[in-house]
């Protein structure tokens, strides 16, 4: 009996308890008494205890499973920078992978069991013609089908830089050199002509240059942002 007792003690589910209760009553009315002939309990409860025993479990093992198979449905929206939806984007997340092309945007089917620990998803978008990017995080918790709505904006966070140099090829110190746009962020070139300046763009997106020098010619080039360096020649007065 204490050993029931102390069983019982452990279960804090109340259906598992209720089902362990009953369970123990036929146990209990069929064990054979000292000194006496043990009970015949009919086959037909043996398959109830089975059946309340099964049942006790369920509340246990069920959410076990359904936790495991369980599947996150995070639908995507990507929206452009007049809040419009964009259909030919590329999408990502953080997990790796792309997601599946979806009706009115994107879906990520990821299992609950490989979820991040914190919960936090960032799913990544980018039109690279257009150089327009974004990210958004997603918390995965109760809601196994949450949605996002993911900003798209231009990409402004690249340089360009370069020399300029006389029609002999030697820098010029002192060129001043400015993002058409942006001239009040013009600066001086230094020794060896060289200057590093804001785009105000993408990698690789053209911007136009401007350049001059007192007693040289001012001039305009279109260059695209990023590492490869631009040169801007200036031609003598």
């Amino acid at each position: 009996m204490e050993k029931i007792f102390e069983i019982a003690a452990r279960i804090n589910n109340p259906l598992s308890l209720a089902a362990f209760a009953i369970a123990a009553l036929v146990w209990l009315a069929a064990k054979k008494p000292r000194g006496g002939k043990a009970r015949k309990v009919h086959p037909i409860w043996w398959g109830v205890i089975a059946a309340v025993v099964l049942l006790g479990l369920v509340p246990i093992v069920a959410p076990l499973l359904v936790g495991e198979r369980a599947i996150y449905r995070v639908r995507v929206t990507v929206l452009g920078p007049n809040q419009m939806p964009v259909e030919d984007a590329r999408v990502w997340s953080s997990m790796g992978g792309e997601a599946k092309k979806v009706a009115g945007g994107w879906q990520f089917d990821i299992p609950a069991a490989i979820k991040p620990s914190d919960g936090k998803l960032t799913v990544y978008a980018s039109v690279a013609n257009a150089f327009l990017s974004g990210r958004q995080e997603v918390q995965l918790a109760q809601d196994r089908n949450p949605a996002v709505a993911l900003q798209l904006r231009k990409e402004t966070q690249a340089e360009v830089r370069g020399i300029v140099a006389d029609e002999s090829g030697k820098g010029i110190v002192g060129a001043l050199v400015s993002v058409a746009g942006y001239e009040k962020e013009a600066v001086k070139t230094t020794e060896g002509g060289n200057f590093t300046l804001p785009a105000h763009a993408a990698d690789g997106q053209q911007v136009l240059l401007h350049a001059e020098r007192e007693g040289h010619v001012a001039a305009n080039q279109r260059h695209p942002a990023g590492n490869f360096p631009a040169t801007i020649t200036l031609k003598r007065k």
